[in-house]
Parts: C-alpha cells; structure tokens; sequence
C-alpha cells in the first residue's frame, strides 16, 4: 500500500513538472535570417541580429516588440515548449491579394534555446485563393534567459 501511495506521489510530481508557467516574461537574443521570392522579382535573404521581449502567459508566446509573432496553443513537451498559429490575411502589398502565415516557435526549458520559424504565402485572391505570387521565409534562434523569476 505505501508503495502505490509513493509511485502515485511521484506521478503527480512528475505530471507537474510538465506545466506551463501562466506567466513569464524572457529577454532573447540571437541572429534572424529571412528569405523572399515574389513573382517578377529575383530572389532576396538576407540575416541580421535579433533583441526582443517574449512573454508566455496563458498558452500563448508573445513578442512584445512585435504583436504579429505571436503564436498560441503553447504546449511542454520533452522539456520543450511548442507553440503554433495560423492566420489568413489580406495583404498590404500594392497589388492586394492574401498571405497565410504559419509559426511555429520552440524554447528549451534546459538551455532556454529558443526557434522561431515563419512562413508567409501570398496569393492574389482573397483568403489564401488563386494563384501564388510569393513567399516569404524567417528564422530566429538564439537563447532567452527569464527576467522576472527563474525559468519554468
């Protein structure tokens, strides 16, 4: 009887420790690449250095200097927290038209190593229809260290 109380304690342990914080707050850093290739135009990449605020509150990963990275739908697994969003957009190119944008960002809970992959596809038609004229690709990595409290 002790022993199943034991391995049940344990369990319940160890099912916490795969929470998500409600409320963190990261400062990250590291390099950003992206690439574009629009119909008509040559290809274009380039990379540069990144500086940024993350917060995680509530399942969802939000870029303080830029509302348009957030992703949602945050999970921890394997140490790893996963996050996800797809949107459907009009686009603000001269020639109208929509983009579907799908993210996906990681951080290590360990390393506190943190991706961020974005893919914009652009289309003539509204809602993601009609013929592809673009695309657009980004990718952030670097570290994030917690400001607020220590991580996870």
């Amino acid at each position: 009887m002790r022993l199943l109380v034991v391995m049940i304690g344990l369990w319940a342990v160890s099912a916490w420790a795969d929470d998500l914080p409600t409320n963190l707050l990261l400062r990250c850093e590291g390099i950003v690449r992206w690439m574009s290739e629009f119909e008509g135009s040559r290809p274009d990449s380039n990379e540069g250095k990144f500086e940024t605020m993350l917060r995680l509150k509530d399942g969802e990963l939000s870029d303080t200097n830029a509302p348009w990275l957030t992703t949602k739908d945050c999970v921890l697994r394997n140490n790893v927290v996963r996050c996800s969003a797809k949107t459907v957009q009009p686009t603000k190119l001269p020639e109208g038209g929509s983009s579907r944008r799908e993210l996906s960002a990681y951080i290590s809970r360990e390393t506190g190593e943190y991706n961020l992959f974005m893919e914009d596809l652009y289309f003539t038609g509204t809602n993601a229809s009609g013929k592809q004229k673009g695309i657009h690709k980004w990718r952030r990595s670097g570290v994030c260290r917690t400001v607020s409290k220590p991580i996870f």
